[in-house]
This record gives C-alpha cells, structure tokens and sequence, in this order.
C-alpha cells in the first residue's frame, strides 16, 4: 500500500471521529504548548536582563568570594567583609587599572522626601568614579556625588516619590545605627544597570562606611564585601585580570579571611554572563520537563485511542488482509494515523505555546524571543510521541487473523 494512501485512510478515520480525536491530542498540545511558553519567557527574562549589557566593550571585572567549584552553590558572593582598603589601593596601582570601585552594603531604616518616606531601600557605599561617563553605572542627570552629603539614586528610588526626587533637592537617610544624614541628590542612575531591584541609594564610602576587619599583622582596616576593577582598555583586559588574581591568591590581606572551601575570584563581565546564563537555562529546563510531563499523559491517550480503534475496525483490517494487503501495510496505515495526531498536537501545541509567550512577554515589557530550536525539538517529539504509541497498536493490528475478523459484525 502506497504511503499517501494510508495517509488519507487515517485522515478519513481521524476526521470521522473529530471529538474523539481533538480530545486525544489535547494532552500533547498541553504539553508541548508548556513547554514552549517556558522557553519563550526563559529567554525573554535572559535578553531582558543581559540584553543592556555591552560585554565586548566594558573593559571591567568583578573581584569577590565564592564557593569553590560549581553548581548553583558558587553563584553567588559571599556577604561579609573581606577586602581592606590595603587591597584596594594596591589593585589600584596594578598596570593596566583605571580605577577600583569597592561596595559596602549600609543598612538604611528608611530615606523621607518632601513629607515622603520610603522603607525598602538598598543603600551602597562606593567611589564617584563608578558614576563618571562612560561607567559602568551610567547617569540619566546630573552627575556623580563628589564627597560627604551628596548621593546618586537609581530611577525607581526618583519615582517612589510624587513629584520625583529630583537632582538639587534633599533627602533624609535614617540608618539602623541610629545615625540620621541629610543627603542632596547629585545623580540618577539607570534602573536597568543598577543592579538593583529595588529603590537605591549611593554614597562615598568615606565617611559612611564603618565596617572594618582585623589583619593578620594585627592592624584594623576598613573592609569591603566585593570591589569592581576597570581596566584602561579591552586589550589589556586579560592581563590585567591574571595581574588582580594573582595578588588576591598571593599578597592580600582578603586570602586570609576567606573560609577554607570558598576562593577569590576575579570575573569578567562576560564570565558573569556567562555564569547567570547557564543558571537561567538549568532553571528554564527545568521547570520546561515538568511541564512535559503531560507529554507521557499525551502519549498514553494516543496509544489507548488507537487500540480501540484497532477493536473497531477489526473488520475493515479483515476485509483489507483478504483483498491482498500485507502486515507491514496495517502497520504502516495504523503507525501514520498515530503519527498524524502527534503531529497535529505538535502543531497546535507550538501555535498555543507561542501565542500564550508573547502575551506574557508583552504584558511584563519583555523582550519577545523565539525560540527556533525548541519549536524544532518540540514537532520533533510530538512526531515520535506519535510513533511511539502506535507501535503496540499497531503491531496488534496486523496480528488481526483475517477470518476472524470477517466473521464480526
């Protein structure tokens, strides 16, 4: 029996029983269509966060302590203080380093504005040079703060306030110390930039940041928690980083503080990518095999269909064995018919999968990602989901003994 003619057997029986058959596709249409949204708002929320990130020209390295090894434990930095000011000033005076900007975390009660006040705030310590053009942490106004009362605050932290926290005026800082600063605001930052998903504050780490550590040779230091090192160029960018790790492995006060099974580690910006990539895709395949699980529910209705479909036409099956046909052509018109309706809720799946994707995206202002290889993968397995649960039925079918069969009714 000739391929097209099988197919357009199975299309007859399939299309003869429309119910029965949309029903039995729907598990795989819900799986593959889970599936595919998963991965839509995967890489949607990836590009959303890395998609303002000019990795190939940033020319800047993170320095920090983190678990030794893989694995989601060493994704991130350890909170405590670890880097002195020695070892700042001496990353500062390394060939190639335009500036070394420390972070400091300062605990803020709250931040009151023109009778206003905001609680959730995250405020940092750092250095102005962070904030210059052409930073790492570029500003929408005004300018970096240049010393003692004068702080740049991120977008989100601005619009908390009716009527904007604007550049010139003032804000209260309360921190959970007790102290009280009275803060003008030079700058805003980016909200996309900030690292930040909260309101943020930024002020020099002199003379708000009093955290401090004992080194080994018996001196207090002020320490910070992580340090963000700019090279002078991207060409110099692979030397300068070999340079800053070998001193952190060999000369810093911070390699004393280090718990035994963390390490300091000097990373790129495209190392970071890299890292909180390979996070989001254990994260998206993840929850995107849960979602196909209905896939097994899918499969299981296909092959459960098809058996009774074999049980209804065993007659027909009969009449076809007596007129000629072979055990291979029952299997090839029962295998076809299974593999039409994996396809068919291939098809849909991709269809609702997308659709429902770019609602989503849409609705968060995510950018909309297609995701070419998983709808490739996704068709692929609702065809072998198809193969799959024919097989028994059909082999079941060509063991049909055609006597028996035309004695039915």
């Amino acid at each position: 029996m000739k391929v097209l003619e099988s197919v357009r057997i199975g299309w007859r029986s399939i299309t003869s029983h429309k119910l029965r058959s949309a029903l039995t596709t729907l598990g795989v249409i819900i799986g593959i269509a889970s599936v595919i949204v998963f991965m839509v708002l995967g890489g949607a929320f990836q590009e959303d966060i890395l998609g303002d990130i000019d990795s190939e020209n940033d020319p800047v390295m993170q320095v920090s302590v983190q678990q030794s090894g893989g694995g989601f434990g060493g994704q991130q930095p350890i909170e405590r203080p670890t880097f002195t000011e020695s070892d700042v000033e001496a990353v500062g005076a390394i060939d190639g380093v335009e500036y070394v900007a420390p972070f400091g975390p300062l605990d803020v009660s709250h931040v009151d504005h023109d009778g206003q006040r905001l609680r959730l705030v995250s405020g940092t310590t750092t250095v102005p040079e962070l904030f210059h053009e052409g930073g790492v942490f570029p500003l929408v106004e005004g300018q970096t703060f240049a010393g003692e009362g004068e702080a740049v605050v991120n977008v989100r932290f601005q619009r908390h306030f009716e009527g904007n926290a604007s550049v010139g005026e003032e804000v209260t800082m309360r921190l959970t110390d007790g102290r009280t600063e009275t803060l003008t605001i030079a700058g805003v930052v980016e909200e996309e930039v900030s690292t930040q998903t909260r309101p943020a504050i930024y002020v020099p780490t002199d003379p708000y940041y009093t955290s401090t550590i004992e080194t080994q040779d018996g001196t207090t230091e002020r320490a910070y928690q992580s340090m963000l090192v700019r090279a002078t160029s991207v060409q110099g960018l692979s030397d300068v980083r070999e340079a800053v790790q070998t001193y952190m492995d060999t000369e810093s006060d911070a390699r004393q503080e280090v718990p035994e099974d963390h390490e300091i580690r000097v990373q790129t910006i495209q190392d970071l990518i890299d890292q909180l990539t390979g996070f989001l895709d254990q994260i998206t395949i993840f929850i995107g095999g849960i979602a196909a699980i209905s896939l097994v529910v899918g499969s299981i209705g296909i092959a459960n269909i098809m058996i009774v479909s074999v049980t209804e036409r065993t007659r027909e099956i009969g009449i076809m064995k007596a007129v000629g046909a072979k055990n291979r052509d029952i299997i090839q018109l029962f295998l076809l018919e299974s593999v039409i309706l994996g396809a068919i809720g291939a098809l849909f799946g991709v269809i609702l999968g997308i659709g429902i994707g770019y609602l989503v995206v849409g609705y968060l202002g995510w950018p909309m990602v297609y995701p070419l290889n998983w709808i490739g993968i996704a068709v692929a397995v609702g065809i072998l989901v198809g193969v799959i649960s024919g097989l028994y039925p059909a082999w079941r079918a060509a063991r049909v003994d055609p006597i028996e069969a035309l004695r039915r009714e």
